[in-house]
């Protein structure tokens, strides 16, 4: 996915940020951050959830840790 704007982020494997340019591709790894600070191009789809976070418990009986 492409960057419509300038967009700082560590990729996988760094231990220091890297400035990415518009027009740049985005790291997979980095593309929920780019999205949520707008870095992302409009056109291109929104990245799908990768599943990273646990769902939360149900509500009702037995949702509760006794």
């Amino acid at each position: 996915m492409k960057l419509a704007k300038h967009f700082q982020g560590v990729p996988d494997g760094k231990i220091y940020p890297v400035q990415y340019q518009p027009g740049d591709e985005c790291p997979p790894e980095l593309e929920a951050a780019a999205a949520e600070l707008g870095a992302l191009n409009a056109d291109a789809p929104a990245p799908v959830d990768g599943g990273d976070q646990p769902t939360p418990p149900k509500s009702g009986r037995g949702s509760r840790a006794k």
